[in-house]
Order: structure tokens, then sequence, then C-alpha cells
């Protein structure tokens, strides 16, 4: 599935923020990817995260901020992810998770990471 390069937006978020979603996407990716209708989706998602984390373990100074490419249809399925997971959070959830995953949410949106989000 290629995507029209206009489709592409780049999406900033803190190195934490980044870490968190790559952990959340990992621990559904199987069972997401077993659904026939968005595998390729799922897969093409789960590419562009571990080649993030591949380029962050070769730096030495790890950057405070992140920004990676999404289609807008990327984006879509990680920001219905994440919704759905914090609808499904316990309430006493660690609220410094819940904080990036909000930072996520904004990011995905299209607002960019926040200043304050360490």
């Amino acid at each position: 599935m290629t995507e029209p390069m206009h489709d592409v937006q780049p999406v900033t978020l803190s190195s934490q923020a980044f870490f968190i979603l790559c952990r959340l996407y990992d621990g559904c990716y199987d069972e997401l990817s077993k659904n026939e209708q968005v595998r390729e989706l799922v897969e093409s998602i789960g590419d562009m995260l571990l080649a993030g984390v591949e380029t962050l373990e070769k730096q030495e100074i790890k950057p405070k901020t992140i920004t990676f490419p999404l289609t807008v249809q990327q984006a879509f399925f990680l920001r219905r992810l994440i919704v759905e997971l914090l609808a499904s959070a316990p309430a006493g959830n660690d609220a410094k998770t819940t904080q990036w995953l909000q930072e996520c949410l904004t990011a995905l949106s299209g607002g960019g990471a926040k200043a304050d989000a360490h």
C-alpha cells in the first residue's frame, strides 16, 4: 500500500511518549495483525515505529523529541487505538503514562508535541 506523499504528515512526540506509543503498539500488534482487513496498515505502522526505535538506539545522545512520518490513515488508526486504550484503562492508571498517551493523541491530531510534556 503506497500512499501519495501529500497524505503524509510529520508527527512530533517527546521521546518518552514515542516509546510509550511503541510499547502500546507492540502489546497489541499480534492481535491487530490477525484482522485481514487492516493487516497491511498494522504492519506498515509497525515497520515505521520499529525503524524509529532502531534509529534512536544508534544515537549516542537521545533527542528530546522525535518526528516521524505517518499517512493520514496510519495516524487515524493510532488515534483510535489510543482512545480505546484510554477509555478502557483502570481508574488508578499511571498519571504520567496517561499524560504521554494524551500527548500522542494531540500530536496524531495535528497538534504537535507539547513543550511541557517532560
